[in-house]
């Protein structure tokens, strides 16, 4: 089944929003998503200091067909819930209505509401640009002389759909200028390069080649065990801090763990 790979790539997102941003935005989109009528295997999102991405496995390429019916008021009522009931199930008159029998109640107007299905990447596209101007950043900034809000100005998108025996689609649509594609870049010092991807299993692996690891849990892990190694090297205690490991986390792409040292004069300070 179809893939969808999603990448917001912007300026340096602050270290304490971006978790929670990365959920949001997973849980904003899949919920899109069911509520038009599609069903996925698993959705994960991820975040560095300066983009955040999703990653939808299992989606169909198009929602099904639906079939629902409305229950009416009785034949013969006033006309003003009769004009009531066809303005809620969208009929133009009683015509296109049907009339059900009930012994105890009387006969009712029923509509049959009939939905046809419509391809996944259309239903993204008309759900993202909305998403991301109503994104709920917990403070946002406008750049330039557009009306996008953004947590720090938004440079591209990526949005692809397809699934791993094709091409993969790019889903067209377009925020305050910025039209998706496929095209983002690494690491802004170690690999500030354009370069294109086609989903998610090409898209990590050249991330990382541009010097930047995506997953912020496996930032974590590589700070802290080099932290640990360089400390024992050194024969020091590491102190371990859960809160700055998670900030650090969140402002580097690429971590690398230094060891410095001050002059012990320096060292001494008044109580």
């Amino acid at each position: 089944m179809p893939d969808l790979l999603l990448e917001l790539f912007s300026e340096e997102i602050p270290a304490r929003m971006q978790r929670r941003a990365g959920e949001d935005l997973k849980s904003l989109l899949t919920n899109a998503l069911v509520e038009a009528g599609l069903t996925y295997e698993g959705a994960k999102s991820f975040s560095t200091p300066r983009r955040l991405a999703l990653h939808i496995a299992g989606l169909p390429a198009a929602s099904s067909p639906t079939r629902e019916e409305k229950k009416g008021p009785r034949v013969g009522s006033p006309d003003q819930a009769i004009q009531g009931f066809l303005r809620g199930a969208g009929l133009a008159s009683l015509d296109e209505a049907t009339i059900q029998s009930d012994p105890k109640k009387g006969d009712f107007y029923i509509a049959v509401i009939e939905k046809p299905g419509r391809p996944t990447a259309e239903i993204i596209a008309e759900v993202m640009p909305g998403i991301i101007r109503a994104f709920p950043w917990p403070k946002s900034m406008r750049w330039g002389s557009g009306s996008l809000r953004w947590v720090r100005p938004l440079k591209s998108i990526i949005a692809t759909f397809g699934p791993e025996t094709e091409e993969p689609d790019i889903i067209d649509f377009e925020v305050d200028g910025i039209r998706a594609g496929n095209t983002t870049r690494g690491h802004r010092f170690h690999g500030n390069e354009d370069f294109t991807v086609r989903r998610f299993d090409d898209y990590m692996p050249k991330l990382e080649k541009h010097k930047v690891i995506l997953d912020a849990d496996r930032r974590k892990d590589v700070i802290l065990h080099d932290a640990r190694n360089q400390a024992m090297a050194l024969g020091l205690e590491l102190v371990e801090d859960e809160g700055l490991l998670e900030e650090v986390s969140g402002l580097v792409e690429w971590p690398v763990v230094l060891t410095g040292s001050f002059e012990e004069e320096f060292l001494t300070i008044p109580d």
